[in-house]
């Protein structure tokens, strides 16, 4: 059952980082200003999973967590945090998300690559994209959560856009980063895809 959302403003909401540390010891905050550029690059740095509207478990066991905070100089306070509190949060996190009417469930993430042993193959690049909800890999698989490029025109080029919700081929959106502006839409044909990295 859809749950009716306090604010159609997903961007204002209370966002969780955590994580694992570079010595596996769980980590995490809590911050109140909503998704930002900023903080979703140092948190994924950190190697922190940042999440935001998807549960009302996951919000509860969230705001148990410290207060993070995201400095001018492009780091962040995100503290060690308890192994209970933290495996809470991991269980809470893979559970499907509860629909939330007006609002879109945000789970980013920076996808490490595998460890390989050394060979006498040439180097290759790992595709490490941040990932909303998984990325698409087909205009076919477009759904609701998936971050695609919408065209606004000569001169504007192409902007990241969250799905909303999609009718036969005719998607609704939202811009990631102008959370403010009214949802529009647009033909699947017309908006571009992300490189979801390899199968």
């Amino acid at each position: 059952m859809t749950k009716k959302g306090e604010s159609n403003d997903a961007f204002g909401n209370p966002v969780f980082a955590f994580g694992l540390d570079e010595n596996g010891k769980p980590r995490g905050a809590r911050f109140s200003q909503g998704l930002n550029d900023q903080l979703v690059s140092v948190a994924l740095d950190m190697n922190c999973r940042v999440v935001q509207n998807h549960s009302a478990a996951l919000t509860a066991l969230g705001m148990k967590l410290p207060v993070g905070r995201v400095y001018a100089s492009g780091k962040a306070f995100i503290p060690n945090i308890r192994r209970d509190l933290y495996d809470k949060l991991e269980a809470a996190r893979q559970q499907p998300p509860e629909r939330i009417e007006g609002l879109t469930p945000i789970n980013l993430f920076k996808e490490q690559p595998p460890a390989s042993e050394p060979s006498d193959k040439p180097a290759t690049v790992p595709c490490v994209s941040p990932m909303v909800s998984g990325l698409p890999k087909s205009w076919e698989a477009i759904a609701p959560g998936h971050l695609v490029l919408a065209f606004e025109g000569p001169g504007e080029g192409y902007w990241e856009s969250v799905v909303v919700s999609r009718e036969d081929e005719i998607l609704t959106l939202r811009y990631r980063d102008y959370p403010k502006v009214k949802n529009f839409q647009r033909h699947i044909t017309t908006v571009a895809l992300i490189n979801p990295g390899p199968a």
